[in-house]
């Protein structure tokens, strides 16, 4: 079975190709991209930063990568309260503002996306409700969509946008 990260390098590989553009899309781990230093105008990294052992070795890589004035665009979910420990310690610990200010980024925006969270809510609703039988994959996706709603007041969908010190990519690269 592929992983979650293949499958999604897959699709994004086939909806890049639909849109007639180019672009690069590798699996790799978030504090050694395998990508050399400031080799990328753009890196985009989906409900990752959380599972990141050292989330300030991930932040700085992505940092690392990107060229003087590359953008970073994050989506991830915080913690209302970080010291509440009904949240899962991966979650209290990320702050996205902080953790790009630290690794040095510039032009920092973090925005609360309430639109997400109702279509996450939606999801974990109909998850919770299934009955999976003796489907072991529905019980993994009913058992998550039950502890996700007994969270899910706790936490906050975010993206975050930053941009690497210096001068922006010139468009004609």
């Amino acid at each position: 079975m592929a992983s979650i990260s293949a499958e999604a390098v897959r699709q994004a590989s086939e909806q890049v190709t639909r849109l007639g553009r180019t672009a690069d899309f590798r699996v790799g781990d978030l504090t050694a991209i395998g990508l050399d230093a400031g080799s990328a105008n753009a890196v985009l990294c989906v409900d990752a930063i959380q599972f990141a052992e050292e989330p300030e070795a991930a932040y700085r890589e992505l940092l690392r990568v990107l060229v003087p004035g590359g953008r970073a665009v994050l989506t991830c979910w915080e913690s209302l309260n970080r010291q509440d420990e009904r949240v899962p310690d991966r979650l209290r610990r990320v702050d996205l503002a902080e953790g790009l200010a630290v690794a040095g980024f510039d032009d920092i925006d973090v925005r609360d996306r309430p639109d997400w969270r109702a279509a996450e809510r939606a999801m974990w609703e109909e998850a919770a409700a299934l009955d999976p039988g003796d489907d072991p994959a529905l019980q993994s996706f009913h058992d998550e969509g039950v502890r996700a709603l007994e969270m899910f007041t706790l936490i906050r969908r975010v993206i975050a946008t930053a941009t690497a010190p210096g001068v922006a990519p010139s468009m004609n690269r």
